[in-house]
């Protein structure tokens, strides 16, 4: 059974020590500074969102410049059980309700959405949280308020979908504990209940994942599956004006006995045709189509027999449709151009024991050039990544990534930025890889860094008789630093002598006022072996923070000024 571990406690000290008047402005809009990681292509993860638990259920679409757009589940943090949680900073998301007077506040989620722009900038926001922002106080994204995400959890929630029109609104959606939501707009969101499910829910099993496909005219289609009295049903539900209008794809017949299983992930996309649906058959083991003609939907057998679990979906610039999902121990691609389906093999793959709205993702997409990539989980061994023409396929490296899962995946239109999120299963994050050529990947972080690319230290260099030594060693990425802290003289200038002993993964060191806050001294980011000399400012006496700016939730420590 896949289990969330509850994050280093370290992690969850987050911004404290922002000025009042300041606030908005240095919590929220983080300090726009660059990493350029060289040349040639490469794999690169970054931290899309560490604050909390945050990282289920996501999806990932671009927009027509190629921006990627990442819609996922914001949770409170599973912290260890000795540990005081912390407050978000303002200008985050709100998933928990302010207290007032006598009431108390309650905890529930939030739907996120990060994005990271063509300057190189993360912005994280949200669709849709559990209460209004303050007066003065902005959510990027300009979020709708939902009461129903109060109470909501990782077990009463299943996931959600993201689709950008060609005008970049962005259309997010999601199963929450009482029913199908939809939350669209381009300056702000506003959200509406697709379909209502009474009473609320403790588990989502009743109500499969949702997807959102948007056609020509910037219409919304979103597809789900839910129980019925008689089985289950296939829904597929347009928005006109302010109201839903859904109707019955197909449906699946009941079962009985303990092998029945939930709705599964339910897939759309839109085709020169009309809408497709792909979803599961849990009765007769097969992966489904449904596609409409005139006002009558029809379905057909994609893959017969397989067990499919774990279902994504893209319709190609060409028309043709792409599945991937697991089944029979493996992953695979199911291909139709519109006249009929053909099915391959991309690797086997332990998808694990995760059941219902925790079961393993699968992701898919394609270039304009015919080359697929399909990602997936593999139990042991994180996510993984293949590409290929549709039949045969050759792995692609995914360092950082053997803690992640629940992977989603888009690529641009010229195939040359692929970009894979998942979420940590450790730290409890979202990550997001990005592989293209390394010298446009100028990926901001959340506090001033340096802007030479990664170097190696000559042989020359040499630490200072009284410098303070950091090693990061080989799977530091992983590990952290050799030690997690340092001590440094009082109201003099020191030097941090920092060794990447690391051959595989950059690293740097930067220091900081406190974790989230200001820079006081950045290093270069060095490729190993290499020896960098980063000269820090006098300090008054207090605690400080030191971290990688490549890896800013595993490589942490502190820093005592005395």
């Amino acid at each position: 059974m896949l289990a969330r571990i509850p994050a280093d406690v370290a992690k969850r000290l987050l911004i404290l020590s922002c000025a009042a008047a300041l606030l908005t402005a240095a919590c929220s809009n983080p300090p726009q500074a660059e990493i350029d990681y060289g040349a040639g292509v490469e794999f690169v993860p970054f931290v899309a969102d560490n604050l909390d638990d945050a990282g289920l259920g996501n999806a990932i679409a671009l927009d027509k410049d190629g921006i990627p757009y990442i819609s996922y589940m914001i949770f409170p943090g599973v912290l260890a059980a000795d540990a005081i949680p912390i407050p978000r900073p303002i200008g985050a998301p709100f998933i928990s309700t302010t207290a007032k007077g006598s009431e108390p506040s309650q905890e529930g989620s939030a739907v996120g959405v990060a994005s990271v722009s063509a300057n190189g900038t993360w912005t994280r926001g949200a669709a849709a949280q559990v209460q209004d922002s303050p007066p003065g106080i902005t959510i990027p994204y300009g979020p709708a308020t939902v009461d129903s995400l109060i109470g909501s959890t990782a077990e009463n929630t299943n996931g959600t979908d993201i689709a950008i029109d060609a005008t970049g609104g962005k259309h997010v959606v999601w199963a929450g504990r009482d029913g199908i939501w939809y939350a669209g707009g381009v300056g702000s969101f506003t959200a509406s209940l697709v379909d209502e499910w009474t009473p609320s829910l403790a588990h989502s099993g009743p109500l499969g994942r949702p997807s959102v496909a948007v056609d020509e005219a910037g219409t919304p289609w979103v597809a789900y599956t839910v129980d019925t009295a008689t089985g289950q049903a296939v829904q597929v539900a347009t928005l006109a004006g302010d109201k839903w209008t859904s109707e019955t794809a197909a449906t699946i017949g009941s079962c009985s006995g303990s092998g029945c299983s939930q709705p599964g992930p339910t897939e759309i996309g839109i085709t020169a045709t009309g809408p497709v649906v792909v979803y599961v058959d849990g009765v007769a083991g097969d992966l489904m189509q449904a596609s409409k003609s005139g006002d009558l939907w029809t379905s057909s057998v994609v893959h017969a027999g397989i067990v499919p679990s774990g279902l994504s979906m893209t319709v190609g610039s060409d028309g043709a449709t792409y599945v991937a999902y697991y089944g029979d121990g493996s992953v695979y691609l199911a291909t139709s151009s519109g006249s009929g389906w053909t099915t391959a093999k991309v690797a086997d793959a332990n998808p694990g024991e995760g059941t219902d709205n925790l079961a393993q993702t699968t992701g898919v997409a394609r270039d304009d050039a015919g080359n697929v990539y399909v990602a997936w989980y593999d139990e042991g061994k994180g996510v993984l990544l293949s590409s290929g023409e549709g039949s045969a396929f050759t792995p692609v490296e995914t360092p950082d990534a053997t803690e992640g899962g629940f992977p989603s995946l888009a690529v641009s239109g010229d195939g040359s930025h692929i970009f894979l999120a998942w979420y940590d299963l450790k730290s409890q994050d979202l990550l997001v890889g990005i592989q293209g050529e390394v010298s446009d990947l100028l990926i901001a972080q959340p506090s001033p860094t340096p802007q030479a690319p990664p170097t190696s230290a000559g042989p020359a260099v040499e630490c200072p008789k009284d410098g303070i030594l950091l090693v990061a060693p080989p799977g530091a990425a992983a590990a952290g630093f050799s030690v997690t802290e340092l001590t440094a003289p009082a109201d003099k200038s020191f030097a941090i002598c920092f060794d990447n002993q690391d051959p595989t993964v950059p690293h740097n060191v930067d220091v900081f006022d406190s974790q989230g806050g200001t820079s006081l001294a950045a290093g270069s980011i060095i490729a190993g072996p290499a020896l960098e000399i980063l000269e820090v400012p006098a300090q008054a006496a207090g605690s400080y923070f030191f971290q990688c700016d490549v890896h800013p939730t595993t490589m942490t420590g502190t820093l005592t000024v005395k």
